[in-house]
C-alpha cells in the first residue's frame, strides 16, 4: 500500500461516491476506501503518523501506516528506518484487547491522550515503540451500528498547525469519518449489511460538503417553478427543483450532486441553469416527484399540450380503418389544421424520442404497417407501430416541417426541421431529415441535433489514463494536424469539440467549418458550410487562413483540395483538427495518400491520429460479476494480460436501464502518436500493416486492446467488445 495518497480533494470524493453507489462493490475497494479516507483525514488533521486497524477474527491486523517526512527531514538513514518498519508493520496481527488501540475498539470510543495527561506512562512505551517522542494521541473507533470493525489512530500533530496538539474539534471530525469509513468497509466485509438510505445521504453531503435535506419540511416548494417544468424531465434526472434563485438559476434536490452529467442534461432540457444543490435520500425525492408530478404530463383532456402517444395511435387506429376511400395526401398537407392527429403525432414522436435520448427517428413502410424505431445508446429499438394509412399523410407532415417537396415521392430528399416553431414545450433541437423511396413506399430518418447540447468535458469521454495524458499534449501542440476516424456516430464530432472546449480562450483564435453545427462552445467562431451557394470545407479553409487562426477545426476531409489546404494550414503554424472516414488510425495515412497527398507532407504535419467506437455500458446496478473461461479468458490474456472477473449484462435488467441490462455509452480509442519511426516508414510508402506495427511497438493501444480495458474496469462486456471492436488480426 502506499505511503500517503496524494490524490486531490475532488477526485477523492468522487472516488468514494463512485463505491459507495455500486451496486455490488469488491474486495480491492477495501483498500481503495482505506486509502481515500487516510488522504482525507491526513490533509485536514496534519498527523504526524496515522494507522488504520482492521479487526480479523480475534486479531487486530494492520491495514495502513503512514509517517511524515518531518520525523526524519535530510536524514535519509533515519527514512529507511522509517519506511522499514511501515513495511514490518502492514499485515501483522495483534491479539484483540492489545494496546491502546485494543482498549478502543473493545469499548467503541474514542480516546485522546496527551504527555502531561499520561500519568500511566502509556505515551511514553509507545514513543518507545516507534522511535519518536509522542506527545499526543487521537484514536476512533470504526463502529456501525455498535459493531466495532477497527480503529483510526493518529500520532503528533505536525508543527504549525493549531497548537500541535489535536483537539475536540479533531476527534469529532475524526469520528465522523470513521463512521462513514465503517459503513463502507462493512459493505464489503458483510454482504448482509446495508447502508441505510439516509445516512448514504448524509455521507454524501458530507463527502461534497453539500447541505443536506431529509425531510419536505425543510424546503418551501415553489409550485409556480414547477409548473413551467416538465415532470418527463424531472423523473428521467431524477432531479427536484424546488426554489428560483435567479430568472434562469434554481436550487435542486440530488442523491448525488457530483453527476455533472445529469446536472447538464437537465439544464439542457429545462433551459435552467443549476445554481445550488442540495442532497436529498433517494425516497424523499421519489416522495417529490409523486407529490407534486402525479399528473401524467400526458393528458387526452389536452390534446394540443399533454398527449401520449399511444393515445394518439389508438384514435388514428380507429379513425384510418375507415379512411380508405379518403384522400389522405390532401387532408395531410392543410398544414393550418393544428388539432388534427397526423400532426400532434409528427409532434409527439420527435418529443418523445427527445426525452429517450434517442440520437436518430426511422419511420419505416413495410408490406402491413408502418414501423416507428429510435436509436438509443447506437441500438434501433422499435417504438410503435402504425397502419398502413397512416405513412403518406406523417411523411408529407414531415415534409411540410422540413420545406421539402411533398409531390416529389420517386427521389430522395434531404431537408432540415427548427423543432422550436412546432412545439410549445421548452425542446429547442433542430432535425437534420433525410427521406428515400423503399418498396412499400417513402422512408425517413431524422437524426436529432440539440441545438443546446454542449460538448462534456475530455475527461468524460472513455480516454484511458494514459490516452487522456497524451491526447491533452497533443491538442496542445502549437501547429500540426490531428485527425479523428471512425463510422458515423463514433463520437468523433464530439471528441473534437470537448478538445477545443478545453483549449478554447480569449488568448486564441479558433475558426470551425462544420455541416452541420452540432454543439455550441463559447469563444470559438463556428461556420456552417452550404454546398448549394458554394461554401465548401475547401472555400471555408481558404478564408479561414487569412483571418489570422490559431486552430482550426473542418468538419470532414473528404477530398484531395480539403485534405491539400489542411494539410498546408498544418505546416504553416496553425493546429489543424479534422475527421476522415476510415476503420483505424494505421488505414488513415493511407487514406490520405490515395487522395494524392504526398508521403513526406503526410509525415511531416502529422501530430496524432485518433479512431473511436462507442461501446455500450453495462448497467452498474444490476450487472452479474463471472469468471470468464475459454475464448472470453484466452482474449482477456492475450490482449491485455488480465485474468481477473469482469461483468456481464444481467438479463432481466433494472429500472435503472429499462430492462435491457446496458445503460448509456462509453468510447474506445486507437491513439495513433506520430514518432521518427513512422515518419520514416510512411515517407518510405509503407503499408498500413507496417505502420501498425510500428505503432504498437510504440505504445499504441488498439480499439480491441481498449474496449477490453473497459471490460477489466467493470463499464462494457466481452459481447460488446465482439460486436465493435473484434480481435485483431495478426
Amino acid at each position: 500500500m502506499t505511503q500517503s495518497p496524494h490524490v486531490s480533494k475532488n477526485l477523492r470524493r468522487s472516488l468514494l461516491l463512485k463505491i459507495i453507489t455500486k451496486s455490488t462493490p469488491t474486495k480491492e475497494d477495501v483498500n481503495s476506501i482505506i486509502e481515500l479516507t487516510a488522504g482525507k483525514v491526513l490533509d485536514e488533521l496534519h498527523a504526524q503518523s496515522m494507522t488504520l486497524y482492521l479487526v480479523d477474527g480475534t486479531d487486530i491486523v494492520f491495514k495502513y501506516v503512514y509517517y511524515s517526512s518531518s520525523l526524519w527531514g535530510e536524514n535519509s538513514a533515519q527514512e529507511k528506518r522509517f519506511e522499514d518498519r511501515r513495511q514490518k508493520l502492514i499485515g501483522m496481527r495483534i491479539p484483540m484487547g492489545t494496546g491502546l488501540v485494543g482498549e478502543v475498539i473493545k469499548k467503541g470510543q474514542s480516546n485522546f491522550f496527551s504527555v502531561k495527561d499520561d500519568i500511566d506512562g502509556k505515551l511514553l512505551n509507545l514513543s518507545k515503540n516507534t522511535d519518536f517522542a509522542i506527545q499526543t494521541m487521537l484514536t476512533a473507533p470504526l463502529k456501525t451500528d455498535n459493531r466495532v470493525i477497527g480503529a483510526i489512530q493518529l500520532l503528533n500533530k505536525e508543527e504549525g498547525f493549531g497548537e500541535n496538539c489535536f483537539n475536540i474539534k479533531d476527534q469529532t471530525y475524526l469520528e465522523e469519518i470513521a463512521e462513514y469509513t465503517s459503513s463502507l468497509l462493512l459493505r464489503i466485509l458483510d454482504p448482509d449489511y446495508k447502508i441505510k438510505e439516509d445516512d448514504t445521504a448524509r455521507y454524501i453531503s458530507s463527502f461534497t460538503e453539500t447541505p443536506l435535506i431529509v425531510d419536505e419540511d425543510q424546503i418551501t416548494v415553489d409550485e409556480n417553478l414547477l409548473s413551467g417544468i416538465d415532470g418527463e424531465i424531472v423523473r428521467k434526472e431524477y432531479i427536484f427543483p424546488f426554489k428560483r434563485i435567479g430568472e434562469s438559476s434554481i436550487a435542486v434536490l440530488m442523491k448525488n450532486p457530483l453527476d455533472y452529467q445529469t446536472r447538464e442534461a437537465f439544464s439542457l432540457k429545462t433551459q435552467f441553469q443549476i445554481d445550488e444543490v442540495y442532497v436529498a435520500p433517494a425516497s424523499l425525492i421519489e416522495h417529490l416527484i409523486k407529490k407534486y408530478f402525479q399528473k401524467d404530463i400526458f393528458s387526452s383532456e389536452n390534446i394540443e399540450r399533454n398527449v401520449n402517444i399511444s393515445e394518439i395511435t389508438e384514435i388514428i387506429d380507429d379513425q384510418y380503418e375507415k379512411l380508405s376511400a379518403f384522400d389522405i395526401d390532401a387532408a395531410a398537407a392543410i398544414e393550418d389544421e393544428n388539432s388534427t392527429p397526423i400532426i400532434q403525432l409528427s409532434k409527439r414522436i420527435i418529443e418523445d424520442a427527445y426525452f429517450s435520448n434517442a440520437s436518430d427517428i426511422h419511420i419505416e413502410p413495410q408490406d402491413n404497417r408502418v414501423q416507428v424505431r429510435y436509436r438509443i445508446d447506437g441500438i434501433c429499438i422499435e417504438k410503435l407501430t402504425l397502419p398502413p394509412l397512416v405513412l403518406a399523410p406523417l411523411v408529407a407532415r414531415i415534409k411540410i416541417m422540413s420545406d421539402l417537396d411533398i409531390a416529389q415521392k420517386r427521389l430522395p430528399q434531404d431537408g432540415r426541421i427548427a423543432f422550436k416553431k412546432f412545439t410549445q414545450k421548452n425542446i429547442n433541437i433542430d432535425l437534420r431529415i433525410a427521406t428515400c423511396p423503399t418498396l412499400y413506399g417513402e422512408k425517413v430518418v431524422m437524426r436529432i441535433l440539440d441545438k443546446n447540447k454542449s460538448a462534456l468535458p475530455i475527461t468524460a469521454l472513455g480516454f484511458s489514463e494514459g490516452n487522456l495524458k497524451l491526447y491533452r499534449e497533443c491538442i496542445r501542440r502549437p501547429y500540426g494536424m490531428i485527425l479523428h476516424c471512425g463510422p458515423t456516430g463514433s463520437g468523433k464530432s464530439m471528441t473534437l469539440f470537448s478538445a477545443l472546449r478545453e483549449v478554447a480562450t480569449p488568448e486564441i483564435n479558433i475558426q470551425t467549418a462544420e455541416d452541420p453545427i452540432e454543439y455550441t462552445i463559447p469563444n470559438i467562431n463556428q461556420m456552417q458550410v452550404h454546398k448549394a451557394i458554394g461554401l465548401t470545407f475547401a472555400s471555408a479553409l481558404r478564408s479561414f487562413l487569412r483571418m489570422d487562426p490559431d486552430v482550426i477545426l473542418v468538419g470532414e476531409i473528404r477530398d484531395r483540395e480539403t485534405a491539400e489546404i489542411a494539410i498546408e494550414s498544418a505546416l504553416t503554424g496553425h493546429l489543424l483538427l479534422s475527421t476522415v472516414h476510415t476503420n483505424d488510425a494505421p488505414s488513415t495515412i493511407a487514406r490520405l495518400t490515395d487522395m494524392g497527398i504526398e508521403s513526406f507532407l503526410v509525415s511531416s504535419s502529422l501530430i496524432a491520429i485518433c479512431a473511436q467506437r462507442l461501446i455500450r455500458r453495462v448497467c452498474p446496478r444490476c450487472r452479474e460479476q463471472y469468471d470468464p473461461v475459454s475464448e472470453e479468458a484466452e482474449m482477456l490474456q492475450k490482449g491485455i494480460q488480465w485474468s481477473g472477473p469482469i461483468y456481464r449484462a444481467n438479463p432481466d435488467g433494472c429500472p435503472a436501464c429499462g430492462g435491457t441490462g446496458m445503460r448509456g455509452r462509453i468510447g474506445i480509442h486507437e491513439l495513433l502518436i506520430n514518432s521518427p519511426d513512422l515518419v520514416s516508414a510512411i515517407n518510405r510508402n509503407a503499408d498500413t500493416a507496417t505502420l501498425k506495427k510500428i505503432a504498437i511497438e510504440n505504445g499504441l493501444k488498439t480499439l480491441h486492446q481498449d474496449a477490453l480495458i473497459k471490460v477489466k474496469e467493470g463499464m462494457s462486456t466481452m459481447a460488446e467488445v465482439l460486436a465493435v471492436a473484434p480481435p485483431d488480426l495478426g
